[in-house]
């Protein structure tokens, strides 16, 4: 874990503090979940996280090392239980609203959670996750609690204003999913270190003081940090979308006037679409970068042509948010690069496993850096293999310019992109091979022009049996989250294998890689 560090700038917590003695009366967090707007100036969300850390102290028996679970999509309260957990030594881990009941305590259950926090409207996935694991502490956020929780509302009023904890900068602060480069989800280890750099890897671009964002992704992906911790350093203003509309989202940029934007791809295509963004006043708004997967050149010329700048970014779990940039004046000349690394951050491409490519070769994207993640939750298999020689090894497959530009060419192996959401196939087989009529089931992604990419079956059936998508669909429904489910189905003979026996994705890919359906 690492020793203390005595200066406690790197603590997160702290940097809320200190704004709260720097610019007490300045919003720090804005949001619209209980219906009508909320602000919170820093010195009311310094004294709210210090009153919840002292509640999960004294009440919960939270401490040093324990994991916090939050299942929400974003709100003020998100962000106050992060700094809570930062100020006594816990470790924030927030889940995926948009899980299955299964899928959530399958994944909950690897970080053994001693207290869960949760919206309301989340209430049955939350008693689901509980009794399944034996969660008994449990605290609510708005209305419809259950059983044992006890309303948020009643922790700031009933905690008291313990002493922090010291903490060392390779302490945890937060769990975050990720896929890693295979298999099933897994949880990034986030540092104090981590955020810390990362956070100025950001800040060496807002060249303003101040400034404000809307975090339009949920706070669960490392993408709804792009901006949000940075500018809360920074003393400036965030205001958190409880879930994402596009008309909600510009009502939001005309009326916050926010000066920087994160975006994925499939939220800027709906973004560029709607009549009311070109009617709409963007003038506020310096960028808007986008990441999770490349921009289209229409989509990139769309957005200039509102006079709104665009920025490509590239980040993951494992590195944090801002590990490439593509400045805004190489927009248009380098169309289709994410960039080059950002300042704290070495990038290498290597092929045939360490042999340095040269520029306009394709291979492997290795990074490292102080913004490095601290491995995998207790999978030290897993950290050790992703983190061999000191590198990162991300399992992308990029290649760069003469110039030192990189472009991705392909996607960690086998994942799905779809809108700001990752989707493994492993874990949709494993559901339909579940179903009394499948044989073999393969899951690969197809274009979709809303998503980007969205999942699609094909299966072999059990002799005699038909099969319809619906049926499929339906069964899926309650084990799977709704985006995995698959868009389209291909009932075939027999999947196609190797002499080995192995199946390949890319070459299904080639073979039935278009979105539509065949029974």
């Amino acid at each position: 874990m690492g020793g203390a560090v005595p200066f406690e700038g790197f603590w997160i917590n702290t940097w809320i503090e200190r704004r709260a003695e720097l610019s007490p009366s300045w919003v720090a967090l804005a949001d619209d979940a209980a219906g009508g707007v909320r602000r919170v100036v820093f010195r009311e969300l310094s004294e709210r996280a210090r009153r919840v850390a002292g509640y999960m102290r004294s009440e919960l028996g939270v401490g040093r090392g324990d994991v916090v679970a939050m299942l929400s999509w974003g709100r003020v309260e998100v962000l106050e239980v992060l700094f809570a957990c930062s100020r006594i030594g816990a470790i924030f881990a927030p889940l995926n609203v948009r899980l299955a009941a299964p899928e959530l305590t399958d994944l909950a259950g690897d970080v053994q959670p001693k207290a869960l926090f949760f919206e309301g409207e989340h209430a049955r996935k939350a008693k689901a996750v509980a009794e399944s694991l034996g969660v008994r502490e449990l605290v609510h956020i708005g209305e419809g609690g259950f059983g044992p929780s006890v309303s948020y509302l009643e922790a700031v009023d009933l905690g008291g204003d313990d002493s922090p904890e010291l903490v060392g900068l390779e302490d945890p602060v937060m769990l975050l999913q990720t896929g890693g480069t295979t298999g099933r989800p897994k949880w990034g280890v986030v540092t104090h270190r981590m955020v810390f750099w990362n956070a100025l890897n950001t800040l060496r671009d807002l060249t303003v003081p101040g400034g404000a964002t809307i975090t339009a992704v949920p706070l669960f992906h490392i993408g709804g940090y792009t901006y949000t911790l940075p500018l809360l350093l920074y003393g400036g203003v965030n205001f958190i979308m409880h879930r994402w509309s596009v008309d909600r989202f510009i009502e939001l940029v005309e009326r916050e006037r926010p000066t920087f934007l994160f975006l994925v791809p499939a939220q800027l295509k709906m973004l560029v679409e709607s009549p009311r963004f070109w009617e709409a006043d963007f003038t506020s708004v310096r960028w808007i970068t986008s990441g999770g997967a490349a921009l289209t050149p229409e989509l990139i010329r769309a957005v200039m042509k509102k006079g709104v700048v665009q920025k490509q970014g590239f980040g993951m779990t494992e590195m944090g948010p801002g590990v490439f940039a593509l400045d805004p004046w190489d927009a248009e000349r380098k169309m289709g690069s994410i960039g080059k690394p950002n300042l704290l951050v070495e990038a290498r491409v290597v092929k045939d496993g360490e042999v340095e490519a040269s520029p306009g070769e394709e291979g492997e994207l290795l990074l490292r850096g102080p913004s490095l993640f601290g491995g995998y939750w207790r999978m030290p298999e897993e950290t050790e293999r992703a983190l061999r020689g000191g590198w990162l090894h991300t399992g992308d497959v990029v290649k760069r310019d003469d110039e030192g530009y990189f472009y991705v060419v392909g996607r960690r192996k086998h994942v799905i992109r779809s809108g700001s959401e990752s989707i493994y196939p492993e874990e949709v087989e494993r559901v339909l091979l579940a179903h009394p009529k499948v044989e073999e089931a393969v899951v690969i992604g197809v274009p979709d022009p809303k998503w980007g990419e969205v999942p699609k079956a094909l299966v072999v059936l059990r002799r005699g049996e038909k099969l319809t998508k619906e049926e499929l669909a339906e069964f899926c429904e309650g084990k799977i989250a709704r985006y995995k489910i698959p868009k389209y189905l291909q009932v075939l003979d027999e999947i196609p294998k190797s002499p080995l026996g192995k199946v390949s994705r890319a070459a299904l890919a080639e073979l039935y890689g278009k979105p539509e359906d065949s029974y």
